[in-house]
């Protein structure tokens, strides 16, 4: 019987260890839809604006359940995504462990200025 309680306290004791350790990540989804010249563009840290290197960015499909292709961001928080041949509009969810999951929507435009900039938050 001393064992089994002993067993209880030092499962409960890592349960709270664990529990505190572990953050709640959220799902970002922008409402406007983002132009852009390419599918390429940077993921930076919100508040900090540090490059997120190692960041997964996804082109899904519209409903979010496929993934069409997938890259990770360099360094320098860059990625850059091949185009479909076909489509005008374009489903990108990016995410990393420790940060909320951004899902955006996103036009291409030839004539856009720039490339994308997306600022993802730290999951509390």
């Amino acid at each position: 019987m001393r064992i089994q309680y002993k067993f209880a306290l030092l499962a409960a004791g890592l349960f709270f260890a664990v529990g505190t350790t572990v953050s709640a990540t959220e799902l970002v989804t922008q409402k406007e839809i983002s132009v852009s010249r390419v599918l390429a563009g940077h993921v930076l840290v919100s508040g900090t604006d540090e490059p997120a290197s190692g960041v997964t960015v996804d082109l899904c499909s519209s409903d979010w359940k496929r993934v069409f292709t997938s890259t990770k961001t360099d360094e320098k928080g860059h990625f850059s995504l091949e185009r479909p041949a076909t489509g005008k509009l374009f489903f990108i969810r990016v995410s990393a462990q420790g940060m909320n999951i951004y899902e955006l929507r996103v036009r291409i435009d030839k004539h856009a200025t720039r490339e994308l900039t997306i600022h993802l938050s730290v999951a509390t």
